[in-house]
C-alpha cells in the first residue's frame, strides 16, 4: 500500500540508543550512510500550497518520491507515498527542471536503518539534532515500538525535517533554505530552537 505511517523522535544519547538497539538484538538492515535530498515546487509554490512533496533523494541508490498531504490517525502522521527508483541522479534532476520544478530545498543527514520485525527504525544524524524515525503499517505498531525503545510518547514528533527547520529559523533569527552540515557548522542548536523536547 502506497502510505507512510510514521512518528520521529529528538533524541540526546546516541550511546544509549545504540544500546537498547542492541540489546534488543535488532538487525541492521542498512549500515550508516550519507543521505542528499532535493525537494521540488513548482514556481508559483502550489505542491508547498498543497501540502505535497516532491523529494529526489540519494544514497546507496536514487529515488523519486511524492509525498500526499499527511492525515493524523492514533497520533501518528499517516501520508500517502508513491516512491520510485532512478536509475539516474542528475538526469532525474535534470527532468524535473525542464518540466518546470524548482529545488527549494536541499537537506542531508547520515542515516541508519534497524528492524524491530517489520517496522523500521531509522537513526538519523541531522544537522540540528539526533532523531528516530518509527515507520511501521499501522498506528499502534509505531506506538507499541515507541514503548519498548523507552521514548516519551509525548514527545512524538509528526513534522517533517523542512517543517522543522522553518520552525528553527522563525524560533532564531536564522533564513536557512537549506539544512545542511555547513549552514550549522558553528551553531549549538536546543529543543526549544526546534520547539521540541527530548524523548529520552
Amino acid at each position: 500500500m502506497d502510505q507512510e505511517i510514521e512518528v520521529k523522535f529528538l533524541l540526546k544519547d546516541y550511546a544509549a540508543l545504540m544500546q537498547k538497539i542492541s540489546d534488543l538484538h535488532l538487525p541492521c538492515s542498512q549500515a550508516r550512510i550519507h543521505e542528499f535530498n532535493l525537494r521540488y515546487d513548482l514556481a508559483d509554490g502550489s505542491l508547498v500550497a498543497q501540502k505535497q512533496v516532491l523529494r529526489l533523494r540519494k544514497d546507496t541508490q536514487a529515488r523519486l518520491t511524492f509525498k500526499g498531504p499527511g492525515v493524523m490517525e492514533e497520533d501518528v502522521l499517516l501520508r500517502k507515498e508513491i516512491e520510485v527508483e532512478v536509475s539516474d541522479f542528475e538526469t532525474t534532476h535534470r527532468l524535473l527542471t525542464a518540466l518546470g520544478y524548482q529545488v527549494v530545498m536541499m537537506y542531508e543527514k547520515f542515516r541508519a536503518n534497524y528492524l524491530l520485525d517489520s517496522l523500521v527504525i531509522s537513526v538519523d544524524e541531522t544537522p540540528f539534532g539526533l532523531f528516530v524515525e518509527l515507520e511501521g503499517e499501522s498506528p499502534a505498531q509505531v506506538r507499541q515500538a515507541a514503548e519498548t525503545l523507552g521514548f516519551d510518547w509525548e514527545a512524538r514528533i509528526n513534522f517533517s525535517y523542512s517543517a522543522l527547520l522553518t520552525i528553527f529559523n522563525r524560533n532564531t533569527g536564522h533564513t536557512f533554505r537549506d539544512l545542511n552540515f555547513e549552514n550549522f557548522a558553528d551553531l549549538m542548536v536546543i529543543p526549544s530552537d526546534l520547539g521540541l523536547k527530548f524523548a529520552d
